[in-house]
């Protein structure tokens, strides 16, 4: 077809109908539901509908975009053939090409069916320096390539009138490896406006989101073993939950994803999750910060969202549109793999290149690549991806690994032993003849001998697993970081709040300004004074006074310091060395006492 050599590999059903019905029967019995929250725009859609609506641009080594095929003409297959022909990247679909004036966003908005959120207040739920550093953040992209302002009505205005809304198709991948069989779910959506939506992190043409099963079992016993969900802020062992966490919510076998509004993002529990950005200029002050919140406030549930980061929420309340087994919309499954030709061979950016230096801006790659033309890491290796090479499928996996890796000590202490043997001879029978030998000899044989010793151990220690049945362990054992939605707050002071944090900059700043236009101590004592007053209020209505109290006094004495360290070293330096001097016998002494007494 078209032209296009095809390459099949482990995942593809093409050509046999009977393990394509076989997988197309595991894909509908296990396929998710997604439940929305109320007031989302945008549901997963048809690829080739969306094709349709775009223009395909290149970017030259100039950067200078042209267009390789007009809105209106091109097709799904169109784009495999102009994709095969350009491997390399610098394609884009352009979906929004005139993005809609200001009296059309202002009709738009007005528009009686168009459905609504009722925002809770985001700056609310964070601290004022997070507040400012979000102030920042939004001026930036004034400067960074970014979709206008009249995209997310454009976007939607043509979802509705050109494509069909209530159509909804996932993309579904079987791969079997390493013991599991994984059901990779794919949902396209055709804009995500997070940032226009909720003032979250983007706005993008294009978005791809995955909900992957991973089943164990032989294939006429496959069962549910894990369950991963794309998220922002996770990786690894953090995406993935074991299927009786009691963290989610199983209908039949369908589990039950949350996604956020404008994100997409997929979450286990419903409700409101406090999204961060890390400010690049400021890691090592994060590290700093986290690691005081981690020493002094060890009873705090998440140490990752204290210090200079940009706060975004993501909207994964539930409470919209449901599409699956059960619900009022249902699914529309669709087989892909690797001989599927717009899977394959179209390798650009599925939305508009905003050519943002942050990558927040532009449209994403396909399911099979990066932006980059890379095989994404979730494609290639789903099983590694979600952290699951090291974890035994089942029982009865984690018993045969047990026997091979017995074998494999066998056959690793027989090597070491004979490589021993072959030193220690030839080591002896120079001695014996009245040679030197050198001391690397001699510190190879005793390395030697304490690998073999370590061997040994751990063949005492697997060897004692055998035959005895696998470690208790928790749901939640596996996560260095559990994921869970903010804890709910009364109507009555989460309002309070949103006014306060709507108006609490901007305060700070004339305190600031009355300072700077009387620069005398009083006056920048009482500023000082009455900022510190002003959030310690809001700390108390946080129910986080002790966290506020901690900081700022360690902030405080290391300011202190900071100040004094500072004049005294524009004043005489002998002073600043002395105390360097003094700091450092201290520590010295701490730690050689230390190391006394223990002794």
């Amino acid at each position: 077809m078209l032209g296009v050599e095809f390459f099949p590999m482990a995942d593809d059903t093409a050509g046999n109908p009977a393990v394509a019905a076989a997988d197309m029967a595991l894909v509908r019995r296990f396929e998710p539901i997604l439940r929305f929250t109320e007031g989302e725009l945008f549901l997963p859609a048809s690829v080739d509908e969306y094709v349709q609506c775009c223009q395909l641009l290149e970017r030259g080594p100039d950067r200078i975009a042209t267009v390789i095929a007009p809105k209106g003409s091109l097709t799904i297959e169109q784009l495999v053939e102009l994709g095969a022909d350009r491997p390399r990247p610098g394609q884009y679909l352009r979906f929004v090409d005139e993005p809609f004036t200001r009296v059309q966003v202002a009709k738009w908005r007005v528009r009686s069916d168009r459905p609504r959120f009722h925002n809770a207040g985001r700056l609310s739920r964070v601290g004022v320096l997070s507040r400012g550093l979000d102030a920042l953040s939004r001026a930036s992209l004034i400067f960074r390539g970014r979709n206008a302002s009249g995209a997310e009505a454009a976007a939607e205005t043509q979802y509705r009138t050109r494509m069909r809304p209530d159509h909804h198709p996932y993309y579904a991948r079987v791969v079997r490896d390493s013991g599991y069989t994984v059901l990779q779910y794919w949902f396209f959506y055709v804009y995500n406006d997070w940032r226009s939506r909720v003032f979250g992190v983007n706005d993008h043409e294009a978005d791809w989101e995955q909900v992957s099963v991973y089943l164990a079992g032989n294939d006429e016993q496959l069962q549910p073993v894990w369950l991963v969900s794309s998220a922002h802020d996770e990786v690894g062992d953090d995406l993935r939950r074991r299927w009786d966490d009691p963290d989610l919510t199983i209908e039949g076998e369908h589990p039950v994803i949350h996604a956020g509004l404008g994100s997409h993002s997929g979450a286990y529990l419903a409700g409101e999750y406090l999204t961060t950005h890390d400010v690049p200029a400021s890691s090592g002050l994060l590290k700093v910060s986290r690691r005081i919140s981690r020493v002094f406030l060890p009873w705090t549930r998440d140490h990752d969202h204290v210090g200079l980061s940009i706060p975004y929420i993501d909207y994964a309340r539930g409470d919209g549109v449901a599409i699956g087994p059960g619900q009022v919309r249902s699914w529309e499954p669709v087989i892909i793999g690797e001989t599927t030709p717009w899977v394959v061979h179209y390798r650009g950016l599925w939305g508009n290149d905003t050519q943002d230096p942050l990558g927040g801006e532009r449209g994403p790659a396909g399911p099979r690549y990066e932006r980059s033309s890379q095989i994404r890491v979730s494609w290639g290796d789903p099983v590694g991806w979600a952290g699951l090479r090291k974890v035994a499928p089942d029982a009865r996996a984690g018993a045969d690994a047990l026997h091979a890796r017995l074998a494999e000590l066998d056959d690793e202490v027989h090597e070491l032993g004979e490589r021993i043997e072959s030193l220690q001879t030839r080591s002896r029978a120079a001695v014996s003849s009245g040679e030197l030998v050198g001391a690397g000899a001699e510190v190879e044989l005793v390395t030697l001998a304490a690998a073999r010793v370590a061997l040994r151990d751990e063949q005492l220690l697997l060897t004692r697993r055998l035959g005895q049945p696998a470690p208790l362990t928790g749901p939640h054992d596996h996560l260095r970081h559990r994921r869970l939605p903010l804890p709910a707050e009364r109507k009555g002071r989460r309002r309070v709040l949103a006014v306060w944090s709507a108006v609490s900059t901007s305060v700070v700043l004339a305190v600031l300004i009355a300072v700077v236009l009387d620069p005398s101590w009083n006056a920048g004592s009482l500023g000082i004074e009455a900022v510190i007053v002003l959030f310690a209020i809001e700390a108390m209505a946080r129910k986080q006074l002790v966290r506020f109290a901690v900081l700022v006094a360690t902030f405080l004495v290391f300011g202190s310091v900071a100040l004094v360290v500072t004049a005294e070293l524009i004043n005489d330096w002998r002073l600043v060395v002395a105390v360097v001097l003094g700091f450092a016998a201290a520590a010295l002494l701490f730690l050689n006492v230390r190391e006394l007494l223990r002794d």
